[in-house]
């Protein structure tokens, strides 16, 4: 029994040098393929993270007023331009249909200007 323990040993000795090197580059290939699967995992959460994170941010964007549109405008403040003019028809009569011809010309020119609006926003929906 000994003499096959020997032997045994000796099998091993010879052979030690290629089971180390077999080991050596599994052990390589196991951190290489290791690492690989964590880089993909990390990807996979980090684009995941990005991805939520701007579509939040464009809600929040979208949820937010536009000021930049003007169809929050109000035509002549319901007349209010022309009741000052009436309001002033003390002056001479000249300076009352000076004031009411710039009145009624601003009061088309928002008019139109707000029909305009009015028609962009409704196309851009």
């Amino acid at each position: 029994m000994s003499q096959e323990k020997v032997d045994k040993y000796k099998e091993q000795k010879a052979k030690r040098k290629e089971l180390v090197e077999k080991e050596r580059k599994h052990r390589k290939l196991m951190k290489v393929v290791s690492i690989l699967v964590l880089v993909l995992v990390l990807a996979g959460v980090g684009t995941g993270v990005g991805i939520t994170i701007r579509n939040q941010y464009v809600k929040a964007q979208k949820s937010k007023p536009d000021y930049s549109s003007s169809s929050m405008i109000v035509q002549d403040m319901a007349g209010i331009l022309t009741e000052e003019t009436t309001e002033a028809g003390e002056g001479s009569d000249d300076e009352t249909t000076a004031q009411e011809t710039g009145a009624s010309e601003e009061t088309e020119a928002g008019t139109t200007e707000a029909a305009t609006t009015a028609a962009e926003t409704t196309a851009q929906n």
